[in-house]
Formats: C-alpha cells, sequence, structure tokens
C-alpha cells in the first residue's frame, strides 16, 4: 500500500480524471466509489506494480500478468469504441485472467462475477460498447439509498 500511495503522489492525472483518496484501503477511510476503484486499479496499480515486479521471477511475475490480463480486459469493455478485433482480445485477456485465477488461487472457487465477464464479450458483439447500457444510473441511487437512514426509527 505504502509503494502505492508513494505512486499515486508523484502521478499527475489529466484534470478530466479525480484522484481516489490519498488513504484508501485504511478501515478509517471507509468505501470507495466505482469510479475511485475504476482510476486505482487501471492507472495507480498498474503503475507500481509493473515498476516493483516486471523484473521479477515465480509468482510475483504470474500476479503481475494475471493483473495485467484484467486491466486490458477492462479497459477494452469499457472503451467507447467496440470493434471484432477489440472483442477478440478482450475475450483472450479475460480467459487468461480466469484461468490465471484458478492456478494462483487453487483453493478458491470462482464467483458469479467472473462467469458473467466470460460473456461480456458476445454481449459486446451483439450491442457494441458497453458505456451504451452499462449501470452508471443505478451505480448513483446506490450511493444515495447507502446515505439513507434505515433502520426503520423516524428521524
Amino acid at each position: 500500500m505504502e509503494a502505492v500511495w508513494a505512486d499515486m503522489r508523484l502521478t499527475q492525472l489529466p484534470s478530466w480524471i479525480s484522484p481516489p483518496p490519498h488513504n484508501w484501503g485504511l478501515p478509517r477511510r471507509g468505501k470507495l466509489s466505482a469510479d475511485e476503484w475504476g482510476v486505482i486499479c487501471l492507472i495507480f496499480l498498474p503503475i507500481t506494480l509493473i515498476r516493483l515486479w516486471f523484473e521479477k521471477t515465480g509468482r510475483e511475475k504470474h500476479l503481475l500478468k494475471n493483473f495485467m490480463d484484467l486491466v486490458t480486459a477492462i479497459r477494452i469493455a469499457t472503451s467507447l469504441v467496440s470493434s471484432t478485433q477489440r472483442v477478440q482480445i478482450y475475450n483472450e485477456c479475460i480467459f487468461r485472467y480466469v484461468k490465471g485465477l484458478q492456478e494462483l488461487y487453487p483453493d478458491k472457487h470462482l464467483l458469479p462475477v467472473h462467469h458473467a465477464a466470460l460473456h461480456l464479450g458476445h454481449i459486446m458483439e451483439l450491442f457494441g460498447p458497453v458505456h451504451s447500457h452499462n449501470a452508471a444510473f443505478f451505480e448513483r441511487y446506490i450511493k444515495f439509498l447507502h446515505r439513507m437512514n434505515i433502520n426503520q426509527k423516524p428521524g
């Protein structure tokens, strides 16, 4: 975490990208938004992990390759454009990522989200870029609902 935080302080983001909180990951920080997780996972973690693990061998190298397959798949899936070639690359990356998870964590079970990600390439072929039918609208309402007092007591 310290290495990622240090790299965050040294990284200048474009003006249209809001930086996540500097102390993300600490219990006192609380929950992060989907956008904040996206910036951490697609920008800051690749910077730090490539710097730390690129020349490593063994498990760390495998973890880096696996994570970068996920990053590549997410970047393609969230792109504003789509093509047959991009869908093919997405499918290759996401299949390698899921297979890598099974190799890296043989004692863990895959989650439904992993299964759903394996179908996203087909969905992109049918309906085009994911941004045209994503859930950003619902994310705002989920955030709103998290702030509501739902303890069944007035006030």
